[in-house]
């Protein structure tokens, strides 16, 4: 039987038009406290269900590291290095596009680089942030975070549960002093801090911007930051501007970033009338918190070449503005790219749609590995997208053409 991995090597030989334009720098991800979008990737994605005998791929379709070394997820840097687990060592370090190690296995843990930054977890637990040749930037630290805007987050251990954060700069020089209970990576020129049991926000010198008075507080995203005023999970999300004005009233339960401008609110469904944990409703909104469509939706993911994916009891697709521009007649929709999407009327097999909602691909395509692990369908990236047929996994044109032969074997 195929091995996907193997699979996805020789396909990506077709991928290869040139290396991807990577990101410049890095960006807080949305409902994370810490975690980060790069915005890069150097190597095929290793889908492979099995740990310690899955092979790196480049984009060119060569292996490349060792058997068993792993990729440490969304960790693709901008200048070409990749964070990598060695399974020899059970380290971490970076390697190049073409495998070599620039920055040997010597951590329990890294991260990106950003701003040519990264934090790095040494052997003794200690943390500390590195440059592209690995050598030590400042001091050590009993915590630290990716750099964003200039400042990376810190971390200093005060004894019993008590931590305290602050910020570094890029020299790793402390320009923030370690005086907060909670903090969060900088975005568009704030960071949320909490002092107390409060959370506000702070500019890039550490003066408050916006005083702490929310129970929680995420990073901004377009001008707006979801905040919570309670704890816990309850209709207490709102959103806010860089005032620190209410945008949305806190009356929701999640509040998410769509695309640019537009965002998502939910509260459970109050139509729900069945066993187990209820659906929750959304709508959609403006950035002035204006609604865009007059129905609800049991969720609605991000836009892909201005459509949005809405499921209810089925799929279909409404544009940024709310319109209905595909029928809501799928049991799954993926996102568009390339101008299709995949699509399964039966949840079972899936096709491709083109804009207009014309099938384009039939519902021959399966998304499952050849041990039942499943992967999903798309998208097309360079006139290819991954699709899976009787447990064999490859990839296919826009005219249905398999692109990669199968093999056998592990």
């Amino acid at each position: 039987m195929a091995t996907l991995c193997l699979i996805f090597a020789i396909a990506a030989a077709a991928l290869m038009g040139g290396a991807p334009a990577l990101a410049e720098s890095c960006h807080p991800m949305q409902s994370s406290a810490v975690g980060v979008d790069t915005g890069a990737s150097a190597v095929l994605p290793q889908r492979c269900d099995q740990p310690g005998k899955c092979r790196i791929f480049d984009l060119g379709g060569h292996p490349i590291g060792e058997p068993g070394d792993f990729v440490i997820p969304g960790t693709a840097s901008p200048g070409d290095l990749l964070a990598v687990e060695q399974k020899r060592s059970g380290l971490q370090g970076y390697i190049d596009r073409a495998g070599a190690w620039k920055i040997e296995p010597q951590y329990k843990r890294v991260g990106p680089f950003c701003g040519d930054r990264a934090a790095a977890q040494r052997v003794d637990s200690r943390w500390i942030y590195i440059d592209r040749q690995g050598e030590p930037i400042g001091e050590p630290w009993d915590g630290a975070e990716a750099l964003t805007e200039g400042r990376g987050l810190v971390t200093v251990y005060k004894g019993g549960d008590k931590f305290l954060h602050g910020y570094i700069d890029t020299s790793g020089k402390l320009v923030i002093p370690a005086g907060f209970a909670g903090a969060r990576l900088f975005s568009e020129g704030l960071a949320a801090v909490r002092v107390g049991d409060k959370w506000g926000y702070i500019d890039r010198d550490g003066s408050m911007a916006i005083a702490p008075r929310f129970a929680e507080a995420e990073a901004f995203r377009g001008g707006r930051a979801v905040v919570r005023v309670s704890e816990g999970f309850a209709k207490n999300s709102g959103l806010i501007d860089k005032s620190g004005k209410f945008i949305v009233e806190p009356r929701y339960e999640t509040i998410s970033k769509i695309s640019d401008g537009v965002w998502s609110l939910s509260i459970t469904d109050p139509s729900y009338r069945g066993h187990g944990e209820p659906p929750l409703s959304s709508r959609v909104v403006d950035a002035d918190g204006r609604f865009i469509s007059s129905r609800s939706y049991a969720s609605v993911d991000g836009p892909a070449e201005g459509l949005m994916a809405c499921r209810k009891d089925s799929c279909g697709f409404i544009d940024t503005h709310g319109k209905s521009v595909i029928a809501m007649k799928f049991k799954y929709t993926g996102d568009f790219q390339e101008g299709l999407a995949a699509v399964s009327t039966t949840g079972n097999r899936y096709g491709f749609i083109d804009r207009e909602g014309k099938m384009v691909l039939p519902e021959r395509y399966d998304s499952f590995g050849p041990r039942g692990e499943q992967f999903g369908a798309g998208p097309f990236v360079n006139g290819l997208a991954p699709a899976g047929c009787k447990g064999h996994w490859g990839f296919i044109d826009k005219d249905g053409a398999w692109a990669s032969r199968r093999f056998t074997g592990s």
